[in-house]
């Protein structure tokens, strides 16, 4: 039976859909993670993420992840990261599903301090408890 926060990753698993299904695991402040299931012959086409770090696990299948103009084959047990703003994409060369969990990052810039500082002094002014 299935504990709360745990997801069964076999009822992705349908065969009528020909579409990747991206299903979100969880989201924090800056990491969150989500479950992905790319059927035989589909793809993800080339893209890539300005502000976010990914890293992919393969959890069962198997498939090419390309990052940066690399492909690197994929099974069970393998991870691929792809820094921010490189370009990626993924195929499923097999004929099983490609499950991998995605983890990702936000990257977090200089401009990005003068918000968190900000939101800490209002949060500070209200009095909420921090840490």
């Amino acid at each position: 039976m299935l504990q709360p926060g745990q997801l069964n990753i076999y009822s992705l698993r349908n065969p009528q859909v020909r579409e990747a299904q991206l299903v979100r695991l969880f989201e924090g402040e800056e990491i969150h993670a989500y479950m992905l299931v790319v059927p035989p012959g589909g793809h993800i086409e080339r893209h890539s993420h300005e502000n976010k770090h990914e890293i992919f696990d393969v959890l069962e299948g198997s498939g090419v992840i390309e990052v940066a103009g690399r492909p690197v084959t994929s099974g069970p047990g393998r991870c691929a990261f792809v820094p921010a703003g490189v370009a990626h994409s993924l195929h499923n060369d097999g004929d099983a599903p490609w499950t991998l969990r995605i983890t990702c990052q936000d990257r977090v810039y200089p401009r990005h301090l003068g918000k968190l500082i900000g939101a800490l002094y209002e949060s500070a002014w209200r009095g909420d408890e921090i840490g």
